[in-house]
């Protein structure tokens, strides 16, 4: 169960606040103060619907489309991935695959990371849909105050005075640390030397707007995708000359699932489903339902592909079958001719009569080695786990071609 509880809530303020936990798949509950003021409690069970939303003690935040609720369903619209492809933009994704754009203002903004928390485990553990080169993406700038009041509250900051506690998470490598403690402190009314677990509710949210404040909260530009992203069906007229360069933003997603623990990263033995590899699917293909074909027994490899292009802030094809990246239906990926690291080889399973290949099988991964007849993948669904495997580039049984090497790809570079 995930809980969330603040005191002191203004008049003013509560009605936001029970529609933006709500958004975030809450079930609220509110009590009044002898003063007038509210408190609010919340809870949500783990495992009802999605579950994007946020965790921790955060400020009154005004959400925006929130993460995906449990319970019943509902026709608010809701952010299940997003990616920054280019700088100054960030693409937020629907359940059913509709986008919306942010660009230009502040990053905090345009990434809901009211305190420009890093990417990493803290903030995936907190419902970060997604990351730019270093910040985390948050499906609403609900969801990402509750998560720098989760972090305050964690064991790193509680027992630090507010002082140091700014020290470590406004460095003054990296900030004018001095400037960040008077004007926070000024704005809460919290003084410097206060230890973090000191502070109730309402001054832990007080805490997070100001930080929100301080490290700039300036909109800019949203707006309907359209065509799913303004880069959309720009094709360049030379291949991609930095292919392998590029290579390591997605690879190094590729490798961070690849050192997972075994159990992590593999199929589970039925009946249980492994929620990595299903969430591989849903961030690929967020229309389809694996469920239904098997969970995580279905055909994963172009569904990996397209989780690490997509943390790595790029396009995928949005379709969970590896002969996507042959159809390119939308210009997202250039043919290569020859291999390099890190770019994307297909495989086509016979039969071999359909030259568009609207129907049947194939497989999909990231090449780490080559030579003339074999090419070595690190990839999804290779022996029902996340690995690196050597495939002949053409395969042959009793003398007929069953399975061959379709292409290398790689995504239009942003």
């Amino acid at each position: 169960m995930k809980k969330y509880r603040i005191t002191d809530v203004p008049a003013s303020e509560l009605d936001q606040l029970l529609s933006d936990l709500r958004l975030e798949g809450y079930d609220p509950e509110i009590h009044q103060q002898p003063d007038g003021a509210y408190i609010v409690e919340a809870i949500r069970a783990n495992g009802d619907g999605d579950g994007n939303g946020g965790d921790g003690t955060g400020g009154n935040a005004g959400g925006g489309n929130g993460g995906n609720a449990g319970g019943p369903a509902s026709t608010i619209e809701r952010f299940v991935s997003a990616r920054a492809p280019q700088p100054l933009q960030v693409i937020y994704r629907r359940s059913d695959g509709r986008e919306l754009v942010r660009e230009g203002g502040s990053r905090a903004w345009r990434n809901n990371n009211p305190g420009n928390i890093e990417r990493g485990s803290f903030a995936d553990e907190h419902d970060a849909i997604g990351g730019d080169t270093r910040f985390a993406i948050f499906p609403s700038e609900q969801t990402g105050l509750l998560a720098v009041g989760a972090l305050l509250r964690s064991p790193s900051y509680r027992n630090l005075t507010l002082q140091a506690a700014i020290n470590r998470y406004a460095p003054p490598s990296e900030n004018n640390t001095a400037g960040y403690i008077g004007f926070v402190s000024s704005k809460t009314g919290i003084d410097a030397g206060d230890v973090l677990s000191t502070l109730n509710d309402s001054e832990i949210a007080k805490l997070c707007r100001s930080i929100q404040v301080i490290e700039g909260w300036n909109p800019g530009r949203e707006y309907e995708a359209g065509a799913r992203s303004s880069l959309v069906g720009v094709k360049p007229k030379e291949p991609v000359s930095s292919a392998a360069e590029a290579a390591t933003d997605w690879m190094r997603v590729a490798l961070t699932e690849e050192a997972l623990p075994w159990t992590e990263r593999s199929e589970w033995q039925d009946p249980g489903e492994n929620p990595r590899i299903l969430n591989y699917i849903r961030v690929a293909a967020p229309w389809y339902d694996p469920i239904k074909d098997g969970g995580d027994e279905v055909h994963w490899c172009a569904s990996f592909v397209n989780y690490c292009l997509e943390q790595a802030g790029y396009h995928g094809t949005g379709h969970p079958g590896a002969r996507s990246f042959f159809w390119n239906n939308e210009n997202r990926f250039i043919f290569l001719a020859e291999p390099v690291y890190g770019c994307i080889a297909v495989f086509r399973d016979s039969p071999f009569v359909d030259v568009k290949w609207l129907t049947g099988t194939g497989h999909a991964g990231f090449i780490t080695r080559w030579t003339d007849t074999q090419i070595e993948m690190l990839g999804g669904n290779q022996g029902n786990t996340v690995k690196r495997e050597w495939y002949p580039k053409e395969w042959k049984k009793a003398g007929k071609v069953t399975r061959k090497l379709a292409g290398y790809y790689v995504p239009v570079m942003n």
